[in-house]
């Protein structure tokens, strides 16, 4: 190890430390050493190995020698570089050795979310439970890349700390607190080790009559809410406008921009609205939350993404619902509750088919929407000639291990390499042959051999640089050289459209799909499958450039043609404004409006 002088230490930029002395690191937390990291500045870290305390210090947490590279390979805290050690009154600082950060760096790539080992737990020991809070560990939620906060539940008494999933509770009021509050619940209950065994299993067991319990409470309350839920009807008020409410969800990664773009349009057109979705990173999408802030703002319409949900609805509320997925209430065809009062919106025409076969009526077309706010041309990011693809890898929806999916999936990329269109009935026609579920084999073998092997095609091209951004390209040797890492949906990817030149969008039906009209309204001409044989109009023909087969995509760009239109063209067609508009154009909302203003203006006559 190198050592590193203290006097150093301190003038230079601080370094996160590991301590082995408990009172050296306090006391050097205590001085809260500016730390810049990416730009931004924030505390030294400071890691101890010794006994807990109630120091509500956040940069001091005790961590246990000998577990030190496990620690850290599960959470996201900083990584010590430097090894503290005092003598004679001295604290010398060393450096951490680089093969141990190197590994936790590796096994930090390896942490997927759904191997996340941390849950919400409740703590006997509160000095535990306050070391564990502020690692501020992220528990899986059951969605591959959206996470949460771990909350630390704890009993007993602590000094003031302001950690926010740091919550007090006594078990004498858990009942009370967890039927009321939107937090998740714990799954894990954390004991000391020297509690005897039959201790343990009596507390343990305690805490799951508790859970139980809540449970039955809620499911109590929420049969009462949605109950009066349904005896609610949506009032008219002078010098008000109609209220719209549309619940999202932040385990979803589209549908909550795309609902809170929508959102915003409905204000713009003057009505009041409410974008209603879960208050941080440690609520679940509480039901008894939800109904009781619905019953308290009394919408007229009610707007889902990907969802039917009317059964607490009185007649007089308008439900709106704007399908874009594939979603398991569709697909399985069985018969849905459809009111009068319910509009449905579909992007394409497979969609239109199951929401038919549902009982669906009246199906109306809207395409995919972009924000222009944020995907436009905007900016003074330099445009590159350069090609991008974002999106996700269809790699985990299939297992090429098994030879039936892998043989099916050469049958396709040969009819697609032969400039041929598999239909969905093709697929099917192939499903039955091998025995496989037709919907398995159309939505996810088809889907991986048209998107993955037309990105790997784009790989191959020494034309210009490829880009590519997304989820699971990593694990594509193909493809991993060219793999830059996942994208926050918005800027992050507006940003990477406005850099490039060309755009990849690969989709086995639809022409007109969101990362169409993103990678238009960005400048980015798109390079797209062509399934114009299949796909719903309009094509853009004269904005985009279409391939078929692997020679056409590594031709055009080796020939960097361009399309005789600016792709921006398209992305006039796909605003949330022009949504809005069709929504209330084929729903009653027009109609809603007229209704109130006469009721107005007969109140007024009198």
């Amino acid at each position: 190890m190198n050592p590193v002088s203290e006097t150093q230490s301190q003038h230079d930029s601080a370094k996160d430390a590991f301590f082995m002395n408990i009172e050296d690191a306090y006391l050097t937390a205590l001085k809260q050493n500016p730390v810049v990291e990416n730009g931004r500045t924030r505390p030294q870290y400071c890691y101890y190995d010794g006994p807990l305390t109630d120091i509500v210090l956040h940069n001091f947490i005790q961590v246990p020698a000998d577990n030190f590279s496990e620690f850290f390979s599960h959470n996201h805290l900083p990584i010590p570089e430097l090894i503290a050690i005092s003598h004679e009154g001295v604290v010398h600082f060393n450096e951490m050795p680089a093969d141990i950060i190197d590994e936790i760096h590796q096994q930090r790539t390896q942490y997927k979310v759904v191997d996340y080992i941390h849950a919400d737990s409740f703590f006997a020991d509160p000095l535990l439970a306050l070391n564990v809070a502020k690692q501020r560990n992220r528990i899986y939620c059951g969605h591959p890349t959206i996470d949460g906060l771990q909350i630390c539940y704890y009993r007993g008494e602590l000094p003031e700390h302001g950690i926010e999933n740091l919550l007090h509770l006594e078990l004498d009021q858990a009942i009370e607190f967890f039927v009321d509050t939107a937090y998740r619940l714990p799954t894990k209950i954390e004991l000391p080790d020297e509690l005897e065994d039959e201790l343990k299993t009596s507390i343990r067991s305690g805490f799951e009559t508790i859970v139980n319990e809540v449970k039955q409470q809620r499911r109590t309350l929420i049969s009462q809410l949605l109950a009066q839920a349904k005896q609610v009807t949506p009032k008219f008020h002078d010098g008000e406008p109609l209220k719209i409410m549309l619940p999202s969800s932040r385990l979803t990664t589209v549908m909550q921009y795309c609902s809170r773009a929508v959102a915003k349009a409905f204000e713009k057109r003057g009505y009041q609205v409410w974008f209603y979705m879960e208050d941080g990173e440690m609520e679940t999408n509480n039901l008894i939350k939800f109904y009781r802030n619905y019953i308290e703002f009394n919408p007229h319409v009610i707007f889902y993404v990907n969802q039917l949900n009317n059964l607490a609805l009185n007649d007089k509320v308008t439900h709106i619902s704007w399908w874009q997925d594939s979603m398991p209430q569709i697909t399985e065809h069985k018969a849905l509750r459809w009111r009068g009062n319910d509009y449905v919106f579909s992007i394409s025409p497979v969609l239109d088919r199951h929401l038919a076969l549902t009982g669906a009526k009246n199906i109306v077309r809207q395409h995919f929407a972009v924000d222009d706010e944020i995907f436009n041309t905007d900016g003074d990011i330099e445009r590159q000639n350069k090609v991008v693809f974002v999106g996700s890898s269809y790699l985990n929806s299939v297992d090429l291990s098994r030879p039936e999916q892998r043989e099916i999936v050469e049958i396709f990329i040969d009819k697609i390499d032969n400039g041929e269109i598999v239909t969905e009935a093709m697929a099917g026609e192939i499903a039955v042959r091998f025995g496989l579920p037709p919907a398995f084999v159309f939505w996810n073998l088809l889907h991986y051999a048209i998107r993955d092997y037309s990105v790997k095609w784009l790989c191959e091209s020494t034309a210009m640089p490829v880009e590519i951004y997304g989820r699971y390209w990593e694990q594509d040797p193909d493809v991993a050289a060219h793999f830059n890492g996942e994208l926050k949906h918005g800027t992050q990817v507006a940003d990477v459209y406005r850099s490039a030149r060309y755009a990849l969008v690969s989709h086995p039906f639809e022409i007109n799909s969101q990362r169409l009209a993103e990678a238009a309204a960005c400048g980015c001409i798109p390079l797209v499958y062509d399934c114009r044989d299949v796909a719903e109009k309009p094509h853009w023909d004269d904005a985009c450039l279409f391939f078929k087969t692997r020679w056409e995509l590594l031709e055009i760009l080796k020939t960097q043609v361009r399309p005789a239109l600016s792709p921006t063209v398209i992305a006039e067609r796909f605003t949330y404004t022009a949504a809005v508009d069709n929504f209330i154009k084929h729903s009653n909302i027009g109609e809603l409006s007229q209704a109130k203003q006469s009721r107005i203006s007969m109140f007024v006559g009198r």
